[in-house]
């Protein structure tokens, strides 16, 4: 009788295996959070959002964006020479970073306006190569279309890391908690990668060849060309709100925004992101046999927008309420700043997914386009906020561009996903 509900096809037992374990990863740092906002003050959270920022901003440079490019090699030879690459890659450029903050802790202190994450700075670039080897692992992984192991290490990531933030809340650490808490997850979900693909691909670990990855890094470079910019002006896009909402306002307020990215990112990544993740592989494997993924591209759009339109429906109308009782009162705020961004997350569940279709096409140009256009709309945004002095109005504002923007991109991906303007 269980057979009848098996699904048949590789996809949805693929979708299913992600679902399923980062379902697992993200029941726990969503259970221990109405504790960790009884344990942490939003200014806590303020400090911890900013840092994060910094990070993602920086973890943009780090490898060059290569680990985009581990999907498309024909062999798994090329592939594992990537991310060697990618990881290199990552290992240096972090130094780099531990140098600057060495160096220019002080001016940057200054420049975000919050002088309590002066001693963070130092950690960020730990965090940088952390995220650098732990991505290119996850690429390599989701070419082998090893789901479990995504699966699992995505359990370890968040479950270790929301563990030590609970269990170093009861030693009134602060924000220092918060950041040890992300370390340690970074460091157990890498730390397990690495061991399970040693283990699976040794042989072909030994036969790496620093020739090849100098001569694969030079046939790939319209990845860091192009895309270190294009993805860095989507990742400032995405974090200017906490560096601006700490600037212009105070650090409670990007608490409250860093609270709204915690709960929010956990349908993101539970059910985009696993979809996501299985389509990135369907749609290249497609791609490079047929010039087009349509039929992949339209079933996991259709799978994305029935998944979204009931949820996001019923948040919008109870935010505030919601954040106030499973929160606490104090953060009842956070759901009013929460209502606003609903139909900007709404639209990035059932588009970034798809996204994906632009390095699938090797349309890196057109992403940074899109990407220049983004970053100045949520800026102008927030320059408006600011004249007014008026949080709403910049919230309001930084979500209805992102809105527009993830409208013009789902139509643009479609036509790659096509194969329109191919090369």
């Amino acid at each position: 009788m269980l057979k009848k509900f098996i699904p048949k096809s590789s996809y949805a037992r693929n979708v299913i295996t992600l679902m399923t374990g980062t379902g697992l990863a993200q029941a726990i740092p969503i259970a221990i959070s109405p504790i960790l906002t009884r344990l942490y003050s939003p200014e806590d959270f303020g400090i911890f959002g900013l840092y994060m920022a910094i990070v993602a901003i920086a973890s943009v440079l780090v490898t060059g964006r290569y680990e985009l490019a581990i999907l498309l090699p024909r062999n798994d030879r090329d592939a594992l020479h990537i991310v060697a690459l990618a990881i290199g890659l990552s290992a240096a450029v972090s130094a780099l970073l531990l140098v600057v903050v060495l160096v220019f802790n002080g001016p940057i202190t200054q420049l975000l306006g919050a002088s309590d994450i002066a001693p963070w700075l130092y950690w960020v670039p730990a965090s940088t190569v952390l995220m650098g080897i732990y991505t290119s692992l996850n690429y390599w992984s989701n070419r082998k279309g090893q789901y479990r192991r995504l699966a699992l290490s995505r359990i370890v990531q968040n479950g270790s890391g929301s563990l030590m933030q609970l269990g170093t809340a009861y030693a009134h650490s602060g924000p220092a908690g918060l950041v040890v808490g992300q370390l340690t997850g970074q460091l157990m979900a890498s730390s397990l990668q690495a061991r399970m693909i040693y283990r699976e691909d040794q042989n072909q670990i030994k036969t790496l060849r620093w020739g090849r990855v100098r001569a694969l890094a030079r046939k790939y470079r319209n990845f860091p060309r192009f895309l270190i910019v294009a993805h860095g002006f989507n990742t400032a896009s995405g974090q200017v709100p906490m560096l601006l909402l700490s600037t212009l306002f105070n650090t409670a307020t990007a608490g409250y925004y860093m609270l709204i990215q915690r709960v929010m990112a956990a349908p993101m990544v539970l059910v985009a992101g696993a979809l996501g993740d299985v389509f990135r592989q369907e749609a290249s494997r497609a791609y490079i046999h047929t010039g087009n993924c349509r039929a992949i591209y339209v079933s996991t759009f259709k799978r994305l927008l029935a998944l979204a339109v009931l949820p996001f429906t019923v948040f919008f109308f109870v935010a505030p309420a919601l954040f106030g009782w499973v929160f606490g009162e104090p953060w009842r705020v956070a759901g009013e700043y929460a209502r606003i961004f609903t139909p900007m997350f709404f639209l990035q569940f059932i588009t970034s997914p798809l996204s994906s279709v632009y390095m699938i096409a090797e349309k890196q140009k057109m992403d940074l386009a899109w990407q220049i256009c983004l970053l100045v709309l949520v800026l102008s945004a927030f320059a408006i906020g600011g004249i007014f002095s008026n949080i709403e109005i910049a919230l309001a504002l930084f979500s209805t561009a992102y809105c527009l923007m993830y409208a013009i991109n789902g139509m643009i991906s479609y036509q790659l996903a096509n194969g329109r303007w191919a090369n």
